[in-house]
């Protein structure tokens, strides 16, 4: 919508007009790349006129502020232009603080039990949104066992790191009758003692999630309690209602010690070690670095932190936290003074310490700032002390906070969101028209976007027309030609009818989305000119066609799944209600990099909900390729989806969850032709391979097979033993307890 040259055009008004003179201007950019163009652009517009305009980076503007208030200019730091500088700092700190003793031991503790946000069953509607926290966060045993709950990891963290030695679901030592519980597998084994440890699921109360059948858990509980007694070996028991009123690690390790099992904590070295080998080092450095860069930059203080921790309702944690970070940033900051060294959150504060002492006195009378979504509460407040110490000083904002997605580097929507709380009085200008994309990827985008009611909502129209759609959706399975090349012989066509040589930005949200074979594509394509970037690098470009690729749903996805540990929160800028707020807006900015067409590629998993709910605005979206078949959800965990699978040793085919191993539900195929899986139909189900048709289950999602019993044959439920209803062949009347997943 042309904001860059608005920034130019204004400043070229100001001075012509003589209404300020060039040195009173200053202009501002959050990157030297962008600091580069509009300096160019402002000499070219303004001519001679242009000599005495300032334009400046943030950074560089803080840096020359220090220098003339302190008269030398300081050194910056390494670690502050260097990312992996700062991550070998980091962590050259935390070994540190492990060889000592006092300190190693708050470390120990935070690996322990802290390492993940702590989030009870009873705040799960089912099994499968408690799967997806406990893998979306990590919740794995530093000894690497896929474990099953956060109280088992710290369970296992903590026998681990007091020397004892373990064994996490292995088979129960002694043969046990068959039944319908399957094998039995304890949670812990302790070798060395002969001990079996088993978490159990239930509250203060001795109640289960709502989503657990409480009288078959007490059932099953039991089965196991006589088991053992059955068998003489000993069971120690571990109950949420103790992790819930924090005593359940103290009483587990009293029980152990009168049990004559030995226990003492690894030293710091040791635990160093671990961690190193299971790759936990590396991760906690990372959000130690990005805690740090966020604490700066916000120039909280400690007591702000803790009193957020409060309000975001993770005290516990954030204390705990702040136990570790706080000698962390002591010897950080120390290293620095060593060095005589700054890094860039030094360079905004005490840029902005010296303007409002008085001991810099702007020369700028006129501010103009560009891309300002993008400003962090630091930037603003030294924005604003150079407006209160300017003589009738004044601030010229020019921003998109539809395009606001740098929060991870410090960004505040907010500080634009709310412009009259931080900078008082002001007029807004709405810049209304789009000149690069045509009006269908335009109003695509911009309903798209719009879904956030949190967005300032602005009318835009598109100075481009085209009759034809301009937003086209791949879904696999249409052809046996790859996806992208599909996309790129659909734009080939398109460009036959414009001369020369048409760009082509692939597009991906992250790196690894990058294609293989593009010197390949390129020769293929001769006049098209590709290239690949991740969106956040494409922000400001533009392209005649853009092709966004692996739009699938998942962790690595679009929008990503990737779960922000929300310690962060305590130092970032407030998170957004609306769910996925910011990789909206980075959708938003994929799409509206495109000048002709936009094509969004749906491989590499289940479809993007960005891109289902694009195909179901329909107007100017065109739709190529075919939907996937529909998938089956899990009866028992409802959230992972049936995958084929064989067995290795029998070659049988069965379905099993995707959330393996935390779901361990397994699904028959089906019983005609041994290897489809049974969809659900408008009335029954329909075999995928052979097309057999399959009477459905009354009391859950799953279909009626036949088995034989010791009457003969019967109709039984496919999800058996999740759902125990059957049927009898004879006379259709339905028998059994019924009991399973609700449809």
């Amino acid at each position: 919508s042309g904001k860059t040259s608005v920034i130019v055009a204004k400043t070229a008004w100001l001075v012509r007009r003589g209404y300020r003179k060039p040195s009173e201007l200053l202009l501002l950019a959050f990157a030297r790349g962008a600091r580069k163009e509009m300096q160019e652009r402002v000499e070219k517009r303004l001519g001679d006129d242009a000599n005495g305009v300032t334009v400046r980076t943030f950074h560089a503007l803080g840096m020359g502020i220090i220098s003339e208030a302190e008269g030398k200019r300081p050194a910056l730091a390494r670690s502050a232009m260097e990312e992996k500088a700062l991550l070998e700092l980091i962590k050259a700190i935390v070994a540190e603080l492990l060889g000592d003793a006092k300190l190693s031991e708050v470390v120990l503790d935070w690996f322990q039990g802290q390492f993940a946000p702590f989030r009870g069953e009873n705040e799960f509607n089912n099994w499968g949104e408690y799967w997806n926290y406990i893998r979306g966060n990590q919740v794995i045993s530093l000894k690497g066992d896929k474990v099953k709950s956060y109280e088992e990891c710290e369970i296992a963290n903590f026998l681990l790191l007091r020397g004892v030695e373990y064994r996490y679901g292995e088979a129960y030592e002694h043969e046990l009758p068959r039944s319908k519980r399957g094998r039995y597998r304890p949670a812990f084994f302790l070798p060395d003692h002969a001990i079996y440890i088993e978490h159990c699921r239930l509250d203060a109360a001795g109640n289960t999630a709502s989503f657990v059948d409480h009288e078959d858990y007490l059932e099953e509980l039991e089965w196991k309690r006589q088991v053992h007694k059955d068998n003489g070996t000993r069971l120690l028991e571990t109950f949420s209602g103790e992790r819930e009123s924090g005593r359940m690690m103290a009483r587990l390790e009293n029980r152990l010690m009168d049990l004559g099992v030995p226990l003492k904590r690894l030293s710091g070295l040791e635990v160093l070690d671990i961690l190193e080998r299971q790759g936990r080092i590396d991760p906690f450095v990372r959000l130690v670095a990005t805690f740090l860069h966020h604490f700066k930059g916000s120039r909280l203080s400690v007591s702000d932190i803790e009193a957020r921790a409060r309000w975001l309702g993770n005290e516990d944690r954030g204390r705990g936290f702040l136990t570790v970070f706080g000698p962390i940033m002591e010897r950080y900051e120390a290293t620095l003074a060593e060095r005589n060294e700054i890094d860039f959150h030094d360079m905004i504060a005490r840029a902005t310490d010296h303007v409002e002492a008085g001991r810099y006195k702007s020369p700028f009378r006129y501010i103009l700032v560009d891309e300002f979504q993008d400003i962090s509460p630091g930037r603003a407040k030294l924005l604003k002390g150079l407006l209160d110490s300017g003589d009738g000083a004044q601030l010229f904002a020019v921003g998109d906070d539809w395009q606001a997605i740098y929060r991870f580097s410090g960004s505040d929507i907010s500080v634009m969101r709310d412009f009259e709380d931080g900078f008082g009085q002001f007029e807004r200008v709405d810049l209304t028209t789009t000149f690069r994309c045509v009006e269908h990827i335009c109003e695509v985008g911009t309903e798209f976007v719009l879904r956030n009611a949190a967005q300032i909502r602005k009318t835009v129209r598109a100075t481009h027309r085209s009759d034809e759609a301009a937003v086209y959706v791949g879904l696999p399975g249409g052809e046996d030609v790859e996806l992208l090349e599909q996309a790129l012989d659909r734009i080939a066509k398109d460009a036959e009818g414009y001369e020369g040589t048409s760009d082509v930005l692939l597009l991906g949200r992250y790196r690894r989305s990058e294609p293989g074979g593009m010197e390949e594509l390129g020769r293929k394509y001769g006049r098209l000119s590709l290239r690949f970037m991740t969106v956040h690098g494409a922000k400001g470009l533009e392209a005649d066609y853009v092709v966004v690729l692996r739009l699938c749903s998942g962790k690595m996805g679009f929008p990503s799944e990737i779960v922000d540990d929300p310690l962060l929160d305590l130092v970032m800028a407030a998170p957004e209600a609306h769910p996925n707020a910011e990789e909206r807006r980075l959708f938003y900015v994929a799409l509206t990099r495109a000048r002709r067409q936009v094509f969004l590629l749906a491989e590499g998993g289940p479809v993007s909900s960005f891109v289902s709910e694009v195909m179901a605005g329909g107007r100017g979206v065109l739709v190529f390729g075919r939907r996937p078949e529909a998938d089956v959800p899990c009866p028992r965990c409802m959230e992972g989806r049936l995958q084929r699978r064989e067995n290795v040793r029998t070659g049988r085919v069965f379905y099993g969850c995707s959330n393996w191993p935390y779901c361990e539900h397994t699904g028959q195929p089906c019983p005609k032709c041994g290897k489809g899986l049974p969809v659900r139909m408008e009335v029954g189900f329909c075999c995928s391979e052979c097309g057999e048709l399959l009477q459905g289950c009354p009391h859950c999602r799953g279909w009626l097979g036949k088995r034989t019993g010791r009457s003969g044959e019967f109709l039984a439920c496919s999800n058996f033993p999740v759902c125990e209803y059957t049927q009898n062949l004879v006379g259709g009347g339905g028998s059994g307890s019924g009991k399973g997943a609700a449809a």
